[in-house]
């Protein structure tokens, strides 16, 4: 029998990619005699998304290549997503059109609900091109690989909204965040001797204009992507204590968070992927109302958020260093 050839448009930020390839995964487990084609809405997302293994994808292309490959339909992801139709969709013949289901509103999460996170995580592995970046996107970066045997390492995640499907109302303000933060920090080298490794701060221009050959060849870095995620600002903490990454790479920087003791993350697909992985502990902290909102709605799992215990602690406390640390602390993820 010819198997069906099922057509996807891969698409949406790195994290928005990253959960529609899981959740196809899990859609070819019962689904049988179906070839799946991806197409994915750029050159540098396709790059970057190599750095892991793309086994639920028989075949691989950009967007610009639907109307020369043979697809029977399309089961599309966030068929309503404004740039998606905007870049793609709206541009395509009426013949390829009427290969999508423009009515039938597909999110991963519809699918990756399903999954046991209590079982197991789920993660897409590295590919022979991810595994190779990994030791490069360290040294880049001044990450000593026995650090994480010899010190408790902490990773951070800043990622603070300002539009987009996550609305920013009535999140708390950048100076708050910055502020609580650098005292949970603090609080946490004092007591601890950690050493905190952070992403998504201290851009640099110059991050942008040197770049390595190999960073270069790697398809990794994305100068927009950085420059619209990363911000200027630094913590107040002790710069022997700290890394901050440089956005070389999401897979080789998500291996790298996940080598960590434990994860203390503003929300976003990075986080939520490093929560899926279940390497370490990831905590949410100062997340947008709506974002919280959302995981009600949406019924998704993120951050323990069935479990009452952190369904709380992400929903209504204050993330200050004290409520961090004591809920830290009750949790038994750091000592007494």
């Amino acid at each position: 029998m010819i198997p069906t050839r099922v057509g996807t448009i891969i698409h949406g930020a790195i994290g928005d990619c990253y959960e529609q390839l899981l959740a196809i995964r899990l859609l070819r487990r019962s689904r049988k005699n179906e070839r799946w084609i991806g197409f994915f809405n750029s050159e540098n997302r396709l790059g970057a998304m190599k750095h892991f293994d793309l086994e639920m994808l028989d075949e691989i292309y950009t967007h610009d290549k639907i109307s020369s490959i043979d697809v029977d339909y399309f089961y599309q992801f966030q068929i309503k997503d404004f740039e998606l139709n905007q870049d793609i969709l709206n541009k395509l013949p009426g013949k390829y059109r009427e290969k999508f289901d423009f009515d039938k509103v597909v999110l991963p999460w519809h699918i990756l609900r399903s999954h046991d996170f209590k079982k197991t995580g789920l993660e897409l592995t590295l590919s022979d091109l991810g595994k190779k970046y990994v030791p490069i996107c360290m040294r880049e970066n001044k990450v000593d690989p026995m650090i994480f045997k010899n010190r408790l390492t902490i990773g951070y995640l800043w990622r603070y909204r300002a539009g987009g499907a996550v609305g920013p109302y009535l999140q708390k303000s950048k100076k708050w965040i910055l502020k609580t933060k650098s005292e949970l920090f603090k609080k946490l080298i004092t007591d601890y001797n950690a050493h905190i490794i952070i992403c998504g701060m201290n851009k640099s221009r110059e991050t942008v204009s040197s770049l390595p050959d190999e960073v270069k060849g790697l398809g990794t870095f994305v100068s927009g992507e950085y420059l619209a995620k990363f911000t200027d600002y630094k913590l107040d903490i002790p710069g022997s204590n700290c890394t901050y990454l440089k956005g070389y790479g999401y897979a080789a920087e998500m291996e790298i968070m996940s080598r960590c003791n434990l994860l203390i993350m503003m929300p976003s697909g990075f986080s939520e992927a490093l929560w899926m992985k279940r390497g370490a502990a990831v905590i949410l902290v100062d997340p947008p109302p709506v974002y919280t909102a959302k995981l009600w709605y949406n019924r998704m799992p993120f951050f323990n958020n069935y479990n009452p215990t952190y369904a709380y602690h992400n929903t209504l406390i204050q993330h200050t260093a004290a409520n961090v640390i004591n809920f830290l602390r009750k949790q038994k993820l750091i000592n007494k």
